[in-house]
């Protein structure tokens, strides 16, 4: 790249959002990283609703789904061998009905709103984690939770970039093995985000915006990768956990008070 080259992506960058703005999306991004390899929550949560501060909608969550996609082709060949194939494609076809719902709400609605959702979606993660934990059911279950599961995954996916809560709840409620769901979740993220970026790419297109900011932040799920693998050697699960609490509430509560003035 020339220095010339270098300059315009600089301009255009600062048009875009400001350097310290950058720095704190670069942070969040690596952080949200870090977090996902050490606890298996972490970047699809943070990457949407934190972007949507700073960048319009559709940016935002182009850009969201780009960053998971990367993080989640990154981690993926460790988990291949887990993956079940019949909820994997079931998920996957149900996920296809949610996608257009999501992509819908995400050109109609203002980002004002978004903002509020995002939050809402975060803070409600948050006391799911807390307080209702994910846990694998046994016995029979009805083909609807998959159903279900699936097309409401996919509408969030297509609006925010967040495929995972309802997934997991999902593969854990039809009495799937948490290694397997793990594995599973892993191979559909995959789907889900190439499925939501092309619908993307072809009914709203992608600006030079989403390519920049890109460029700029998969460093940060690279680095963030490598300080998750280390991290989890040296700091306890539990701590882990606290860490992406406080994280995850700060950020709801700081878009949710956005969203609001905005609104206002």
């Amino acid at each position: 790249m020339t220095s010339c080259d270098s300059q315009r992506m600089l301009e255009l960058l600062q048009q875009t959002v400001s350097l310290s703005g950058l720095g704190l999306m670069f942070g969040l991004i690596l952080l949200g990283s870090a977090l996902q390899v050490a606890t298996g929550v972490g970047l699809g949560l943070i990457a949407g609703p934190s972007l949507l501060y700073f960048l319009d909608s559709i940016s935002a969550v182009q850009t969201a789904i780009i960053l998971n996609l990367v993080l989640t082709l990154c981690l993926l060949p460790t988990e291949v061998k887990s993956i079940s194939r019949k909820p994997l494609i079931d998920l996957s076809l149900w996920a296809c009905f949610g996608l257009p719902i999501g992509f819908g709400l995400l050109m109609f609605l203002e980002t004002s709103t978004l903002k509020l959702l995002g939050a809402s979606v975060v803070l409600l993660s948050v006391v799911q984690l807390k307080f209702f934990p994910a846990k694998q059911l046994s016995g029979a279950s009805s083909p609807w939770i998959t159903r279900i599961g699936g097309s409401v995954s996919g509408a969030m996916t297509g609006a925010l970039a967040i495929p995972g809560p309802v997934a997991l709840w999902a593969l854990l409620s039809s009495g799937t093995d948490a290694l397997t769901t793990r594995g599973t979740l892993r191979a559909y993220f995959v789907i889900a985000y190439l499925l939501a970026f092309a619908l993307h790419l072809g009914f709203a297109g992608a600006g030079s915006t989403i390519w920049l900011m890109s460029s700029v932040l998969i460093p940060a799920v690279l680095c963030g990768i490598a300080i998750g693998v280390f991290g989890r050697r040296f700091i306890t699960p539990l701590h882990l956990r606290r860490l992406l609490e406080i994280v995850l509430i700060t950020m709801g509560l700081s878009l949710l008070l956005k969203g609001i003035i905005d609104v206002i």
